[in-house]
């Protein structure tokens, strides 16, 4: 067998946890070394560790079938998944230099390339709607600007960054914590086929491992070590997506908020980490004047459908933003009749210049 097979071999060995692995190649210098050691030696070596269970000997001896670690590879192949270790020439090396990297990661569509600049947006589950069109908006505009959006597509923040890169045109990596094979939420199953064709789903957890709660904290620190920056849209006073900027800050990698009201429990984690230093972000040229030449102008949008409206149709936009406003709001504001309002609601929709929510709320696309 290859390098390579002896990681995947060692990654997928029934409850033998990254404690455990450090130990063995330790020991034996490399997962080749373990493969090949003899029943006896590390039998030793289990016995040497209280952590060892005496199952893990069992299933050690067990997996040592050269057959079946092939066999598994072509599995793997098969269903379009990609494996790299460590040692790999393209294992990412941002990823590589943090601590505690993955000894393998696991792939489905492709790796982004090196040079490419990558920006994290991560948030809450729970999200607003402006939250969700921030988020949206900002992984739109860097994508446009050829940035690559990284996130872990989760409910709320998280998909809507993704959605925004593939409205770009941009590229966008998917961190899951669960195996490549798995969608979850299964809400995102169109989404994450969307990605894979333009970026990547990566993991560290091997093929079928379900989404359990504790690899979500261990993934975060993934997103953050694959990216440049970090950017924060909202987060409550304990929210996971505060892992993933301590993880950033621990990293040496930039760390951005957006910045809430103060009265808002979302906005409670992003409002502290700016009082901790991080950078506010109120458009994309905070965040690109920290990678990017601004005298070279960023890419603006040349399709913006607004230019082509009518003075009426103007001025409906004019009462819509990204948050959330009620109908009753826009006739009050507008000298209109309704009926006229009603006709000029249903036009910017179907020109995608705004969208409706649910009980007769509106808010500007993206």
């Amino acid at each position: 067998m290859n390098e390579e097979l002896y990681w995947l071999w060692l990654s997928n060995i029934s409850g033998i946890g990254r404690k455990k692995k450090d130990t063995l190649i330790e020991c034996f210098k490399s997962p080749q070394g373990v493969f090949l050691a003899t029943d006896q030696d590390i039998k030793e070596i289990c016995e040497s560790f209280s952590f060892f269970r005496k199952n893990d000997l069992t299933n050690l001896l067990a997996s040592r079938n050269i057959e079946r670690v092939e066999a598994f590879e072509k599995k793997l192949i098969a269903a379009g998944i990609r494996f790299y270790s460590i040692n790999h020439k393209l294992y990412p090396k941002q990823l590589k230099n943090i601590y505690d990297p993955p000894f393998v990661i696991y792939t489905k569509g492709n790796l982004l390339e090196e040079a490419q600049i990558k920006i994290a947006i991560v948030g809450a589950r729970k999200c607003s709607t402006y939250g969700k069109k921030v988020a949206e908006y900002l992984a739109k505009r860097l994508a446009e600007n050829n940035i690559a959006i990284i996130s872990g597509l989760a409910r709320g923040i998280d998909a809507a960054a993704h959605k925004g890169a593939l409205l770009g045109s941009g590229k966008t990596v998917a961190v899951l914590g669960c195996g490549v094979n798995i969608c979850y939420p299964e809400e995102n199953y169109q989404l994450m086929k969307q990605i894979i064709d333009t970026g990547c789903v990566l993991s560290e957890t091997p093929v079928n491992t379900p989404p359990i709660a504790g690899n979500f904290p261990l993934r975060n620190r993934i997103i953050s070590g694959l990216c440049d920056g970090v950017v924060i849209v909202e987060a409550a006073a304990k929210s996971g997506s505060l892992i993933t900027a301590d993880c950033a800050l621990e990293q040496g990698k930039d760390v951005f908020a957006i910045p809430g009201k103060i009265f808002d429990p979302l906005s409670e984690g992003t409002n502290r980490l700016i009082k901790m230093g991080a950078k506010p972000v109120s458009d994309i040229e905070d965040i690109l004047e920290e990678y990017i030449e601004l005298a070279v102008k960023t890419k603006e949008n040349t399709t913006d459908i607004t230019n082509t409206l009518n003075e009426e149709e103007k001025m409906i936009c004019s009462c819509i933003k990204f948050e959330p406003v009620h109908l009753e709001t826009i006739i009050r504001q507008l000298p209109m009749g309704i009926d006229a309002i009603h006709f000029l609601l249903i036009k910017l929709e179907m020109k995608g210049v705004i969208e409706q929510l649910p009980n007769k709320y509106f808010v500007k696309s993206v």
